[in-house]
């Protein structure tokens, strides 16, 4: 009798992706998603790493190891009128979106997963990526459980389906992880920018990856755990206008639900292949008469009643 042989099914195919991860806080402490991801890694995955940072602070500050990942990438958001050094605003304002498309526009491989700072991963977050990345059928997101000032808020997902959704729709694009191939980043031209500002942006996403055709699948495996207080976040100001439900958030589904492709964000192939032939990002013309989609109002008169932390 033989010994007992494995079926070739059971071996895992090695990945290729990069992680993309957000940070506008002082502390994102990135050394956290570094360690958790080092007991996931398996023999022959290659992992690229994009920071998109605001502080813009070298690798080795970061806490990123070298060795790990075949290429890190820290960079600071690309220049947007809202925030940063190219800012027409008086203070930084929300850009998640943009920042987001940053790392769209630097990715170089064909698969993408997107993180939020100050992250933990669940035991079977890159498991769950491998298996989008190897049968690219749906989007895959993720859910989260968030230690804010020593209080957790769980996922309402999570109550109403902890073995996952199939299909969920594009309304359940949010939290804080996903992953995707890149061209259906492409396909809509990246994050609404026109969120900026506002936030909405992840499920705004949603949205227009599901009239491409796309399905989104709710995946607990895809987990992170979260720990946020208000003693390290950073102010980023984001705010509504009007009275719910005649206000800018509602009037913001209202107008990019139906589309299939951003409006306000710059075109991302475009900027891809600028940065490819060796030229940096485009900078908004600070003298342009940029205004609000919403009201015609000039943003760089943009006023705010509540700071809001990241």
């Amino acid at each position: 009798m033989t010994g007992w042989q494995p079926d070739a099914s059971m071996w895992v195919k090695p990945v290729k992706l990069t992680i993309v991860y957000i940070t506008g806080r002082r502390e994102p402490h990135i050394e956290w998603m570094v360690g958790d991801l080092r007991r996931q890694i398996q023999g022959g995955d290659e992992l690229h790493l994009i920071v998109v940072d605001t502080f813009a602070r070298p690798p080795a500050l970061l806490g990123i190891p070298a060795g790990l990942f075949r290429e890190v990438v820290v960079t600071a958001p690309k220049p947007t009128i809202w925030q940063g050094a190219h800012r027409v605003t008086s203070v930084d304002w929300w850009a998640n979106s943009n920042a987001r498309n940053t790392g769209i526009a630097l990715c170089k491989t064909d698969y993408v997963a997107f993180l939020d700072d100050r992250c933990h991963l669940g035991g079977c977050w890159l498991e769950s990526v491998r298996s989008g990345e190897r049968s690219r059928e749906a989007v895959i997101v993720g859910a989260y459980e968030k230690l804010e000032n020593g209080k957790i808020i769980r996922d309402h997902r999570l109550e109403q389906c902890p073995e996952g959704k199939l299909d969920c729709g594009g309304g359940w694009l949010y939290g804080c992880t996903l992953s995707l191939p890149l061209e259906w980043c492409l396909e809509t031209n990246g994050f609404e920018e026109g969120c900026d500002g506002l936030s909405g942006e992840d499920y705004i996403f949603g949205f227009m990856l599901e009239n491409n055709g796309h399905r989104i699948d709710f995946q607990p495996q895809l987990f992170v755990q979260l720990e946020r207080s208000s003693s390290h976040s950073n102010t980023y100001v984001r705010t509504d206008k009007g009275r719910s439900p005649n206000d800018k958030s509602h009037a913001a589904i209202d107008r990019f639900k139906p589309l299939k492709r951003t409006e306000f964000t710059p075109d991302l192939r475009v900027i891809r292949e600028q940065l490819s032939s060796g030229k940096s990002f485009p900078i908004p013309d600070p003298l342009a008469d940029h205004r609000d989609w919403y009201d015609g109002t000039l943003i760089r008169n943009a006023m705010f009643p509540h700071p809001r932390t990241s």
